[in-house]
This record gives structure tokens, sequence and C-alpha cells, in this order.
């Protein structure tokens, strides 16, 4: 018996997610990562499936599934296109959950139903790899904030429709969500190594109106928020690359059949052998962490050290099976023509955008010593 079992609901969800990426994304796969950019037809389309909208309540026009549909649908994504599987994990792990967590009435009433009509949303991560708040100004007139700070990573910009983005001050850290094309707001691109199509940008603020009307969350209270979303986060990073494991093992496997040397395929070599079982390991270990982690939050149970273990364990293995991936396929791994160095950037930048694996053990440790 299996550790655990999906629905007829969800077993219906990888099927349209697997037949979509296979008849719309693997197709233009290549294509997308040349040119840095989700053409807008497939956005639409994953906006037509729900998915951007699949964890919103029926209240306000989402598909209301649970978190076990979402990496389901994250893992299908990521297997063709890890870039299109992250915009979708932003907008679900980022953009949607704070917003229900923590918006009010109105907000939720006018910005959870853009999104479940096809908005995107934006959000920028207060992670190791983002220096933003060194230079925060923050400037008060009456009850309106006015801030001008540079965001160096914002998940979704070039898509979002509006912005969710910390304030630091010495009161604590706010949640703000502000308009596309608000006053002072300068959104700048940013090269990526990998996740190139991913919409990640930069975003500068030039005497920004934060009104107090847009604040989710503030004081002391907007640590702890912004941690359980990265908590909840870690969830949908971890489906993202699951994904791109899932993906590198499947073109290795395959690569090792067709390839020959000394007159037989190299899948019969033992030390190709042995590099293929440790990914196969690496990717059912990966996947039990993650949906114990979604099934135990389905449950609401405590899901966030699970969450962190699978976070951990899946984006490590996803850089480490990238590059058996690429030592099975040779030199032929360093090249474009094969999709395998573009799992392998996308895993490192997938494990980047979360927090830094030391930080993660130590976080759990500290936790477990509590």
């Amino acid at each position: 018996m299996s550790l655990f079992t999906i629905n007829s609901a969800q077993k219906l969800i990888r099927s349209e997610v697997s037949k979509f990426t296979s008849t719309e994304v693997e197709t233009v796969a290549s294509d997308i990562e040349r040119d840095c950019r989700i053409p807008s037809d497939i956005l639409q389309k994953i906006s037509q499936m729900g998915l951007f909208g699949l964890t919103i309540p029926e209240d306000y026009e989402g598909s209301g599934l649970d978190v076990t549909s979402l990496c389901i649908a994250l893992e299908e994504l990521a297997k063709s296109c890890a870039s299109l599987a992250m915009t979708v994990a932003v907008n679900n792990c980022l953009v949607n959950y704070p917003l229900i967590r923590y918006g009010s009435a109105e907000i939720k009433e006018e910005y959870l139903k853009k999104i479940a009509n096809g908005s995107i949303g934006a959000y920028a991560p207060l992670s190791d790899i983002d220096v933003s708040g060194k230079e925060c100004v923050l400037e008060a007139v009456g009850d309106i904030k006015y801030i001008s700070n540079r965001y160096h990573v914002v998940l979704n910009g070039t898509f979002a429709d509006f912005f969710i983005i910390p304030v630091k001050s010495d009161q604590g850290i706010s949640l703000f969500l502000i308009n596309k094309g608000a006053q002072g707001m300068n959104p700048y691109g940013v090269a990526t190594m990998g996740l190139r199509s991913a919409g990640i940008t930069g975003l500068e603020f030039k005497h920004g109106e934060l009104k107090p009307d847009m604040c989710l969350v503030s004081g002391e209270s907007g640590q702890q928020a912004i941690q359980s979303v990265l908590d909840y986060a870690h969830i949908g990073f971890s489906a993202v690359a699951l994904g791109l494991m899932q993906a590198s093992l499947e073109a290795s496997v395959k690569y090792a059949k067709e390839r020959k040397q000394f007159g037989r395929p190299i899948a019969e070599f033992p030390m190709v052998q042995e590099m293929l079982a440790e990914m196969k390991i690496e990717v059912e270990k990966s996947r039990l962490l993650l949906y114990e982690a979604a099934n135990r939050f389905d449950a609401d149970e405590e899901y966030r050290m699970i969450a962190r273990i699978a976070c951990l364990t899946s984006c490590e293995g996803a850089v480490k099976i990238g590059l058996k991936a690429i030592q099975i396929h040779g030199g032929y791994g360093y090249i474009k023509d094969y999709p395998v160095e573009r799992y392998f950037r996308d895993a490192k930048s997938v494990q980047l955008l979360g927090k830094a694996p030391t930080d993660m053990r130590l976080q759990i440790a500290k936790e477990m010593l509590l």
C-alpha cells in the first residue's frame, strides 16, 4: 500500500495538466527559454484551467482545491517548463496565501476575484539573495507613508497586475499591496542564471505611496506573517524542484538507453546504472516528503517542520540530480540541444529563491531544540 494516495479529482488534475504540457508546452519549451518569456496565450490557457487561482476558495470564484492538488499540478508543469511552474507556484503560495490569510474583506473580494479571473500577482521575498531594505527610506504624511527603496528580486514581476512587498521600519515589518503603475514605482529587468522566463524582475520605489488600507499585516506580527508565508511556499517550491528531478531522471534514462559506446548502450555500464539508481532514490525520497507535507496542511495538522525538510531535500536533490544528468549526457549535457543543462540551472535557481540550505538546517535544528 502506498504511503500516500490521490483521489479521483487529483488524478484528473494530473491527467489534464500532463495533457496540456505535452501538447502546448513541451513543443515550445526551448523557445520559451531562448526568448526569456512565456507566451501570453499559454498564460491565458493556464488561467482558463484555473491554475492561478487553484487554492482560492470558491466564494471568491477560485477553484477551491487543496494543496495536494496544487503540488500535483506544479510537478507536472515543472517537468516541461520550470519557469511556468514557478509562476503558478508564486501566484498560489506567495500571493494567494497572504491575501486569504491576512487580507481584509474588501481586499479579498477585489484581489482574489481578480486572480481567479486571470490576474497575476508579484511578491518580493526577504531572502538571502535580496539585499533590499538596507537603504529603505520611509516618510510619513498623516496616515500615508512614502517609501524609497530598491527590491532586487521580485517574483512574477514581469506579469504582475499588483505587488506584495515587505517594508521594514522601526515598528517591524509590514506587507503592503501596491497596484501596477503606482506613483514612484519603477520596475527593471533582471538577468538570471535559471528560471529565465519566470518573470523575475527588480523594483525601485522613489517616494512611492503606501496606503494604510492596502496593508495586509504590520508591526510585531509582520515577521511571523512572512515566516508563515515562506513555510507555505516551501511546499510549492518543493513541488517545482520535484518536477525538475523527475524530468532530469527521465531524460537520463532515455539517453542512457539510446547512447552507445563500445558497441552497447551506456545503460549497461555499472557506473551509469549506479547514478540512475541514486537519482531514482532522491526522487522518491523527495516525493514522499513533499506529499506528506501537503497532506498535513490539507488535514490542518502541523506541517511547517516537514515542509522545511521537504524543501531542503528536494531543492538539494534537484541540483544533485541535475549534475548527474549532465554527467550521464557527457558533452551533450553542456549544450542547449538537450534540456538537462536547463534543468540544472532552473534547479539551482529554485534553491536560491528559498532559504539558504545552511539557514534551513539551523532553523530545523532550533525548532527541535525548543
